[in-house]
């Protein structure tokens, strides 16, 4: 087993609502633990608060070394203050939609947090706050938003030739963070069973927020994972994304112990690969729809060769898009002396691909 696929099996029996604690407690009090590389990869994956608080859930706190604990523990203090933060904005937000008859729902971080679903706050790191608005209301959010303090983002280069999920992030100094307005929820990727107008006929209200359905937000969840962070392209796993499934289908199992929540969703490509890759590090999903991911399993076991495959794929599909790019150039004027104006930018862009 390699070093990195130890350090996420600790990373998920930390997480796991399955892993005994007896049998977390004898890991973590093993000599050979790396607490520096589970920092590592937790801060990549942004869920050290998550992993502290499931600890001192676990009451397991005590194996930590005394400095990571202090450490730990300042930045799970300060991620729930800025979380407390971010549900007043929330609120405000929601306010001031519901006043103007903005039809609209929270997405992701922001929904989860608003519905309670954490037993601490803490537990969920957030960037911004998502919102998903009908289509023919959007530029009058957009407007709306901008007449309480925030103002746009420049648009950039490819904001202004190319179509995106979202409209430019809308940012202030008077609220901590920063909004997206989203016309889409992905960028390519079409699913009836997730359309803009199923989450906005289903959503429902908590602590007085527009939020998706339980169903929607496992869907919404893994896909925007898998779709738009790539997670399905490069088999990569996300322990933010794999808690916030766990902490979903928890609920949805209390409310509704006879239902197949992991069985509704296999049916899609891509919500059956992310079961498949948790698979390999969780039982918590375990069933009969379910399998490991060999080719997970694999690239987990072998980081080297790992680095090198994903290095490969980035290149050849950034060849690719530098080739449609091409043809954009030869029928569009505007876009290719942008483009010149923007070459030093874009060759240090290039310069990071290989």
């Amino acid at each position: 087993m390699s070093r990195l696929r130890k350090t996420y099996q600790i990373i998920a029996d930390i997480l796991s609502f399955t892993t005994s604690n007896t049998s977390l407690e004898a890991t973590l009090s093993s000599a050979d633990v790396d607490w520096d590389a589970i920092v590592v990869h937790g801060s990549r994956q942004l869920v050290i608060p998550t992993l502290y608080c499931r600890l001192k859930q676990r009451q397991l706190l005590h194996l930590l070394p005394e400095d990571l604990d202090l450490y730990l523990h300042d930045i799970t203090s300060q991620n729930r203050k800025r979380n407390k933060a971010i549900l007043e904005e929330v609120t405000m937000l929601s306010t001031l939609f519901k006043k103007h008859h903005i039809e609209h729902v929270f997405l992701k971080g922001a929904a989860l947090l608003a519905s309670g679903y954490y037993e601490d706050i803490a537990e969920r790191m957030i960037g911004d706050i998502d919102i998903l608005v009908a289509t023919n209301q959007l530029d009058k959010a957009f407007q709306l938003v901008q007449q309480h303090s925030f103002k746009p983002l420049p648009l950039t280069f490819a904001d202004k030739y190319f179509y995106h999920r979202h409209l430019p992030r809308l940012i202030t100094n008077k609220y901590i963070a920063a909004v997206e307005l989203h016309r889409e929820l992905f960028n390519t990727y079409t699913k009836k069973e997730i359309s803009n107008e199923l989450l906005l006929k289903n959503k429902r209200i908590q602590n007085h927020v527009f939020v998706p359905s339980a169903h929607h937000l496992i869907e919404h969840n893994i896909l925007n994972h898998e779709i738009n962070d790539e997670g399905y392209r490069y088999q990569r796993i996300n322990f933010r994304s794999v808690y916030d499934t766990l902490i979903l289908c928890k609920s949805i199992y209390i409310v509704q112990p006879s239902r197949n929540i992991i069985k509704e969703l296999c049916n899609n490509k891509y919500v059956r690969n992310h079961f498949n890759k948790t698979n390999v590090l969780l039982d918590d999903f375990k069933n009969e729809c379910s399998k490991q991911a060999k080719f997970f399993r694999f690239w987990l076991n072998n980081p080297g060769l790992n680095h090198i495959r994903i290095r490969f794929l980035k290149s050849s599909f950034f060849l690719q898009h530098i080739t449609n790019r091409l043809f954009f150039i030869l029928t569009n004027r505007n876009y290719g002396h942008d483009l010149w104006n923007n070459r030093y930018r874009i060759i240090a862009i290039i310069k990071t691909k290989f």
